[in-house]
């Protein structure tokens, strides 16, 4: 197989894995049909496959031929996840709440003692068909790398993604020592403020409910949501509908999953954001997130390689989503786009301010854990994943979850690169455009001009460019603390 085939089995790959996706995450289809798309696509897992793949010179393309044996491999197990949270039901307080709606009612749910019934409810079926679907999963994934001549499935994943994980690991753990006074001060206060109880006594039932800042629902109306973001774009000099190349989906569909996504199908023709309302600000970070990632798709410049459009480090466009969700934490961006008044905009900021702090520090302590888990085996990993997630958050993590909460191909770190790279890049824009940049026409053609690259270069790479600093926790962590003391 030569290069050339390579790339145009790729792009006919990636169109219909992606339909596919956009259909069964929107709840338009009930029978994913992962499988049969590999099945026609067998050819791309072929040693031929790979070997003209290393014969590029392509770190990504390499990546990339891995990740679809890999897919192949596992495709039978996520449609069978896939079709089980279709189908399954919750059954807590004399209700039946679907599986895939207890994330929304956990997220709207004031009273304790009915999230903590939901919740313990969620993580029995979970113990169960879950847990066993995601351990053959990732038995295969381990087994698949261990086959190309890796030691391990972390070196080998870390080789292929171009990241040290145990490195970025440690640099994780650090930044939970360094963040933890500011953390349990910051979250204590929230608490006594939502909760009215002692930190000890905090559960991953509260999570949803302690940051959903309910008390500001009626300046994020959905109805206008959409809206706001098309006139933010609008000043930014920047089409958010990218002349019809991203489409929004923000209906409430049965079967549709709780977990917004952003699915390029054509690059950069045709990508789909996809949103399931929870009600109030988090809806509207949730969409600017993913729209930060459908303008960097919909603004790749077509002349670019099959490799710049589609692969390379997915820390790039997590920090363009990230970049774009950051806003709706910015002052100037709350005064300008609700009607809130200046002290609700400061005790908002405040919440979402510690909802961000406890996001990283959960992913820190996720990448930690995940490099025990895949380094010593799949079995018996509920008490480390517990009590990792439980010292990092303050809330309090049962063992259930330990594979369902699992990212495939530690896309962890791809997350933590992205807060990284995110924090660095606001930091060149409020000096290059000002503080509201968000509104600066300029600013708009400066980050566009940086997404039209795609992800032809790594986070690192990208970040030394851009800001002339190399990426760490610092900006990041700098920033929290001057806006959390």
């Amino acid at each position: 197989m030569n290069l050339a085939r390579l790339v145009e089995l790729g792009e006919a790959i990636h169109q219909e894995l992606g339909r596919e996706y956009y259909l069964t995450g929107a709840g338009l289809k009930n029978e994913p049909a992962f499988q049969a798309i590999y099945d026609r696509f067998a050819v791309l897992v072929s040693d031929e496959a790979l070997a003209a793949a290393r014969a590029s010179g392509s770190a990504p393309l390499v990546e990339w031929v891995v990740g679809i044996r890999i897919g192949r491999l596992v495709a039978s197990l996520e449609e069978a996840q896939l079709r089980w949270e279709q189908a399954a039901v919750v059954r807590a307080c004399g209700r039946e709440v679907p599986y895939l709606r207890v994330p929304i009612e956990l997220a709207n749910e004031p009273d304790r003692g009915t999230r903590q019934a939901l919740d313990t409810a969620r993580a029995q079926l979970v113990a169960g068909e879950v847990t066993r679907l995601r351990r053959e999963r990732f038995a295969l994934e381990h087994d698949a790398v261990k086959r190309l001549g890796y030691r391990d499935y972390v070196s080998g994943s870390g080789a292929l993604m171009g990241i040290d994980l145990l490195e970025l690991a440690r640099a994780g753990e650090a930044f939970l020592a360094a963040s933890e006074a500011l953390y349990r001060d910051a979250l204590g206060r929230l608490i006594r403020r939502r909760l009215g109880v002692p930190l000890g006594q905090l559960a991953r039932a509260d999570v949803a409910w302690a940051f959903r800042a309910n008390d500001y629902d009626a300046a994020f109306p959905l109805t206008t949501l959409v809206e706001t973001a098309v006139r933010q774009m609008r000043e930014m000099g920047i089409d958010a509908h990218q002349a019809g190349r991203v489409r929004f989906d923000t209906d409430e569909r049965a079967g549709k999953q709780p977990r917004a996504f952003c699915v390029p199908i054509r690059v950069p023709e045709e990508v789909y954001l996809v949103l399931r309302p929870r009600g109030g600000h988090g809806d509207y970070r949730t969409l600017w997130h993913e729209l930060g990632h459908a303008l960097h798709f919909a603004s790749v410049d077509r002349g670019r390689s099959f490799a710049d459009r589609w692969l390379g480090d997915n820390s790039v466009t997590e920090a363009y989503a990230m970049l774009w969700d950051h806003l709706t934490l910015e002052a100037g961006w709350l005064a300008r786009y609700t009607g809130l008044r200046a002290a609700e905009v400061r005790d908002l900021r405040f919440e979402l301010l510690v909802h961000e702090l406890y996001g990283v520090r959960r992913y820190a302590a996720k990448l930690a854990y995940e490099t025990v888990l895949h380094g010593t085996g799949l079995t018996n990993g509920g008490p480390e994943y517990a009590s990792r997630l439980t010292d990092a958050t303050l809330f309090r993590y049962g063992p259930e979850d330990y594979l369902q909460d699992v990212d495939p191909g530690f896309y962890a770190a791809r997350y933590l690169r992205a807060w990284q790279l995110e924090a660095a890049l606001s930091a060149e824009l409020g000096r290059g455009f000002d503080e509201d940049w968000f509104r600066n026409p300029r600013a708009g053609v400066f980050v566009q001009h940086l997404m039209s690259r795609g992800q032809a270069d790594p986070a690192d790479r990208l970040a030394a460019e851009v800001t002339g600093v190399p990426l760490s926790f610092g900006p990041l962590l700098s920033r929290l603390e001057a806006e959390l003391q």
